[in-house]
């Protein structure tokens, strides 16, 4: 299995993620202000309207994030759903963060396992064992992509849900994420960052689909910079795009306006058969 992202980057990822916290307080405080106030449009339709439209509020099952630094998606299933939660992360940066963000949140910081997902110890140990199982970020950073969704599947029990999301880098949101990181971009495996491909690789498994589909219209928190320049003019259109988020929500709701140019992610909602 081929990683386009090797461990030393995610490690990087987090460790600046926590310098950034400490240099740039003050701008996060507004920004957080900002989030509680103005929530991002796609994120909104996801959990406001998509999640909650196919999966069932359970506190009996056990949900599963892969590459699950720094543990903000798993502790949104809880505090909505109710769901156990439990992650598999590599970095040890991440695996550091997420169970720190774990205890704040009164969760059992020994959920996070520090483990290779693709590590057949761990395949076996942890096969049919999960009722849902989430990646967000995740698949597009590998070349042969089906078999990182079977690696997902074997965690599953039947009947259980999988949930896939990957970024939506074609049309306009290819030439942005080119222009402010072309290192990142790279990283990437955009050769399913459509429609079409993004379904189809689920469709020789014993998957029922659910939802597939692109979410949301447009949004730059979408991308990432390389250069200190580019980061404060990111971070200006980041300011930028909480009141186009307001005014997403109030024109369409939840209408799901979405395209192949400008929609941020593309997700998928299975049920293992």
């Amino acid at each position: 299995m081929k990683k386009l992202a090797k461990k030393e980057y995610w490690d990087s990822i987090y460790k600046d993620m926590g310098n950034r916290n400490k240099k740039h307080s003050y701008f996060l405080s507004f920004r957080n202000w900002l989030k509680k106030h103005t929530r991002d449009y796609s994120n909104f339709l996801m959990w406001e309207v998509l999640l909650p439209k196919y999966l069932p509020e359970n506190s009996n099952l056990k949900i599963i994030e892969i590459g699950c630094a720094p543990g903000k998606y798993l502790i949104n299933f809880n505090r909505q759903f109710g769901f156990e939660s439990y992650g598999v992360e590599y970095s040890e940066k991440g695996v550091e963060t997420t169970r720190k963000n774990f205890l704040k949140e009164k969760l059992n910081p020994e959920n996070i396992i520090k483990a290779d997902f693709f590590d057949n110890e761990f395949q076996a140990n942890n096969k049919e064992k999960y009722d849902i199982v989430f990646s967000r970020g995740f698949i597009e950073h590998f070349d042969n992509v089906k078999d990182v969704v079977n690696n997902h599947l074997n965690l599953i029990k039947s009947g259980g849900y999988i949930i896939i999301s990957i970024p939506n880098l074609s049309g306009i949101n290819k030439t942005l994420s080119k222009i402010l990181n072309i290192d990142s971009f790279l990283l990437h495996n955009t050769s399913i960052m459509n429609k079409e491909k993004f379904i189809d690789l689920f469709s020789e498994n014993k998957v029922e689909k659910l939802y597939g589909d692109y979410v949301g219209v447009f949004s730059f928190g979408l991308f990432n910079t390389n250069k200190k320049w580019k980061y404060y003019l990111y971070r200006l259109l980041l300011l930028i795009q909480r009141p186009f988020d307001f005014v997403l929500r109030l024109v369409f709701r939840d209408n799901m306006m979405k395209n192949n140019n400008t929609s941020p992610y593309l997700l998928f909602i299975g049920q293992k058969k």
